[in-house]
């Protein structure tokens, strides 16, 4: 069957319409690659291809959500396990010292440090699927990109903080619409942009 192409406003708000499909689509992904590698394992193959996908939407290349995910998340399985695997597990490490500084004169600024590495980290795996780079200088580069414009890097932070505090509120059922892929869209814009000469 042809595809139907249609242009001016119409097109662009048609383009729009779509990422509500595409998100839920991507998090159903996710939530499989990540049942498929036992959870542990499959955490940062999934977390990967989830965002290797977006970049694909965002840059325009019409990828197949479906094959292309698969296709990522087998040549990342071992691969993204220390780039992205490691620092993704020091979120316990992180909410453990939130934890227990809790009614200690340390707890905003563990507070102020947790949301400062959680931002940081959001940005990681769109600068592994922007970038081919060694393990420890992805690290740095999400380092300094992130925080070359802090910014959008906070405003990304604070607006994922919101809606997820807003949909636990209001309506629990939307955030398996919402998350992990609207967080990762808002990384790899504000990712693509920080790379941008």
């Amino acid at each position: 069957m042809a595809e139907v192409r249609v242009g001016g406003r119409y097109g662009r708000l048609y383009g729009w319409l779509d990422w509500p499909a595409r998100l839920a689509g991507l998090n159903l992904l996710w939530l499989l690659g990540v049942l498929a590698g036992l959870v542990l394992f499959g955490l940062a193959p999934a977390t990967a291809a989830l965002y290797a996908v977006l970049r694909g939407y965002v840059l325009d290349r019409s990828p197949r959500m479906w094959r292309d995910f698969w296709a990522v998340w087998r040549a990342s399985l071992v691969s993204s396990q220390p780039v992205l695997g490691l620092p993704i597990l020091t979120v316990w490490v992180v909410v453990f010292y939130l934890l227990l500084s809790r009614s200690t004169p340390f707890a905003w600024a563990m507070a102020v440090v947790a949301a400062g590495y959680l931002a940081t980290l959001l940005q990681l795996p769109a600068v592994v699927a922007h970038l081919d780079l060694p393990v420890v200088r992805s690290w740095q580069v999400t380092a300094e990109v992130a925080w070359r414009r802090p910014l959008p890097t906070l405003g990304v932070a604070v607006l994922v903080a919101g809606l997820a505090a807003g949909a636990w509120s209001t309506t629990p059922a939307a955030l398996p619409l919402l998350f992990p892929a609207l967080p990762a869209l808002l990384a790899t814009l504000t990712v693509q942009r920080g790379l941008s000469p």
